[in-house]
């Protein structure tokens, strides 16, 4: 008897790159744990009107009670300084509730599909074993479990009333699409190449411990930053998934994809897919170091 294997794509988005990514936009959002002097803990979950939003629940670990509030959504790459929205978002728990500390702090990336509904099903022009779960907007506690529901209906053949609503295949595919995914595959061959004075790059950029920034040198883009013990890294901005240029994130000290979420660390190692391969390490040297 032959076994046909089927594989689950959860994973925020898929890896590679595939149809999906051209109908999904990431977006980070900012959350923190607090105890309350005053004991005041919601016992639901809320949600408040404003732009960008904010929530609120509490969370009982060990025994002692947090107040998780979160919020300060933005586009992934889209703010300049995210270290700000974790002191607004602090700034407004602080204005409604008796905080005693902050006890936690974090960030995190959702994804938004364009039609403001989940893709949950057949992966797109991937064969009929390979299903995918994307798309949840930040509802995951929702989703996920629709999700769930969907897919194993869809695996063991059975029928799912939601199945049509949320399938991937109601985006159509666009023409040319091979074509573009085989370019896109080939951005990480376009290297920098050559190496680069460190002294150069510094007076450029003129970066404080823990900045990031891209920076124009001799006709090439580098994204710099700068690590807490003061040591410059200098890497290709260009992402390996479909090409975009990267972003600081100052908060994460990470450099964050605005087109498709894929994160990497200050020397260009892969954080969070869709991409596969890291960023180009650009070559640093001191200028009297290379005339010796």
């Amino acid at each position: 008897m032959t076994l046909w294997a089927n594989l689950v794509y959860a994973t925020h988005t898929p890896p590679g790159i595939n149809l999906l990514h051209l109908r999904l936009a990431p977006w980070r959002s900012y959350a923190m744990a607090v105890t309350l002097t005053d004991g005041q803990y919601p016992e639901g979950l809320c949600y408040d009107m404003y732009d960008p939003y904010h929530y609120y629940r509490t969370q009982v670990v060990d025994g002692k009670s947090y107040l998780i509030a979160g919020g300060e959504d933005h586009k992934t790459g889209h703010e300049e300084n995210t270290e700000k929205c974790f002191r607004t978002l602090e700034a407004h728990v602080r204005k409604y509730f008796a905080v005693e500390s902050i006890a936690y702090q974090w960030s995190s990336q959702y994804f938004e599909p364009v039609d403001g509904l989940p893709y949950i099903g057949n992966l797109p022009m991937h064969g009929n074993n390979i299903y995918v779960a994307t798309g949840y907007g930040g509802n995951g506690m929702t989703y996920s479990t629709v999700a769930a529901g969907i897919l194993r209906d869809l695996i063991t053949k059975q029928e799912n009333v939601y199945q049509e609503l949320f399938s991937p295949s109601r985006i159509k595919p666009v023409a040319g699409f091979t074509s573009f995914m085989q370019n896109n595959l080939d951005v990480a061959k376009n290297l920098i190449g050559g190496w680069f004075a460190t002294e150069a790059l510094q007076d450029l950029a003129n970066l404080a411990p823990g900045e990031g920034q891209v920076v124009e040198y001799e006709g090439k883009s580098i994204a710099l930053s700068r690590d807490s013990e003061g040591a410059l890294h200098a890497v290709s901005p260009t992402c390996t998934h479909m090409g975009c240029h990267v972003a600081w994130n100052l908060a994460e000290q990470s450099w964050d994809c605005p087109c498709h979420g894929a994160r990497y660390s200050p020397d260009g190692k892969v954080l969070t897919g869709p991409a596969s391969a890291d960023l180009e390490v650009v070559s640093l040297r001191s200028a009297v170091e290379s005339k010796s």
